[in-house]
């Protein structure tokens, strides 16, 4: 074995041990699907205060809304809706939720009851952190996380 061969080997195992992080991935998006977009929006955008940042049609009938909070570290969401779509959105036995961390979860608990969000549970102490679970109007879990300082 040549000193190269060694050196790549070595370098491949190192790359294999750590996965992806020599990449410094993170998450960037999660992806939805929803059975009315404007219903959606009017949740995502006026109510949890994101910002649409793009539209694309992926196909005849298939399209996604991109969208973000106003941190850009914070990631995003992407709602995808069919227009020929006619039998409700099934979510898979899956699926368990999506967590936004959040500094008052009380505070942002109201807030989505103010704006008639179900919710699902109320505020709960944890060890290391307070956590409340509300459903988006398709039905998808966000979970509100607070860290405790």
């Amino acid at each position: 074995m040549t000193s190269t061969n060694a050196s790549d080997s070595a370098a491949a195992s190192a790359m294999i041990a750590g996965g992806l992080n020599v990449f410094k991935p993170r998450i960037s998006h999660v992806s939805y699907h929803v059975a009315d977009i404007d219903r959606a929006l009017h949740f995502y955008v006026q109510v949890l205060g994101m910002k649409e940042q793009l539209r694309v049609q992926l196909g005849k009938t298939l399209h996604e809304v991109v969208l973000g909070f106003a941190d850009p570290r914070a990631g995003g969401l992407i709602l995808m809706w069919d227009t020929e779509q006619k039998a409700p959105i099934e979510q898979t036995r899956g699926y368990s939720r999506f967590v936004l961390s959040v500094a008052d979860v009380e505070g942002a608990l109201q807030h989505l009851i103010k704006h008639e969000t179900k919710v699902i549970t109320q505020v709960t102490d944890a060890k290391t952190l307070r956590y409340a679970m509300v459903k988006d109007p398709d039905g998808y879990v966000i979970e509100l996380l607070q860290l405790k300082r």
